[in-house]
């Protein structure tokens, strides 16, 4: 990510890290700092532990993707670059004129990517980490030709309905948990509104994420129907993370 490498180290290699960090930085002439995963993603905003072994002794960057720069700080903040492909497809199927919102929006990647790479009216994206909220107004200043979008703080669940507005297209990007922000997004589509629902799920049973959008649909009196499955990333070899994509629209 930008000019840090993030790496794991097997036990057995432990007593070489820094050795492995010192060589890493000079293969790589972009690399100013060699990071070690400590840990996994834990806690409500998904951070993961990581100690510098090699390099500037900082966990910030500026990173970029698909034309739009990114300042992070991967100690305070969720970011995946593995979800690069799956922002330039999401980007791509935006309608001239879409009004879009992002739950778990982060430091702000998929409403800037979708802002800079597609036609739509509006972005809105909801992030309650205030790290990563206070990083997606830094970035949003940091592309200024990007004009539509726009960044809200505080549980998506409680803030999108006090919006008051109705989306044509709606993302879940929560790596985790998405499922409790369902309801109030199947609420807030307009009928035949385009759902993004991403969810962590055993490699190649994406049942369980179909249920949990007809558990929904039938809380909230919706119907809906898949218009596919996009594996777009994994976390180890059993798990993948997939999105689920579904036109919603209320039952008559």
């Amino acid at each position: 990510m930008g000019d840090i490498a993030v790496v794991s180290i097997v036990p057995e290699l432990e007593p070489l890290a820094m050795e492995i960090g010192a060589i890493l930085l000079d293969a790589h002439p972009t690399v100013r700092v060699v990071a070690r995963r400590d840990g996994v993603h834990s806690g409500s905003f998904r951070t993961r532990p990581l100690r510098v072994i090699a390099g500037e002794q900082r966990l910030t960057t500026v990173h970029r993707e698909n034309g739009t720069l990114f300042h992070l700080d991967l100690s305070q903040a969720y970011f995946s670059v593995r979800l690069a492909r799956e922002r330039a497809r999401i980007a791509a199927l935006i309608q001239p004129g879409e009004h879009v919102a992002v739950l778990g929006s982060g430091v702000g990647p998929f409403p800037l990517i979708i802002g800079r790479h597609s036609q739509a009216g509006e972005v809105i994206g909801i992030e309650m980490n205030p790290a990563a909220h206070a990083l997606a107004l830094r970035n949003l200043a940091a592309n200024r030709a990007i004009r539509s979008v726009r960044f809200f703080a505080g549980d998506a669940g409680r803030v999108l309905p006090d919006l008051g507005l109705c989306f044509d297209r709606v993302l879940i990007a929560l790596p985790y948990g998405g499922e409790t922000l369902l309801s109030p997004a199947i609420r807030s589509l307009r009928p035949g509104g385009i759902l993004h629902f991403y969810d962590m799920q055993a490699k190649g049973c994406p049942r369980p994420t179909l249920a949990k959008i007809a558990t929904a649909c039938h809380q909230t009196n919706h119907q809906w129907r898949s218009l596919g499955v996009s594996i777009c990333g994994r976390c180890g070899p059993t798990v993948h993370r997939i999105c689920l994509d579904a036109a919603v629209e209320p039952v008559t």
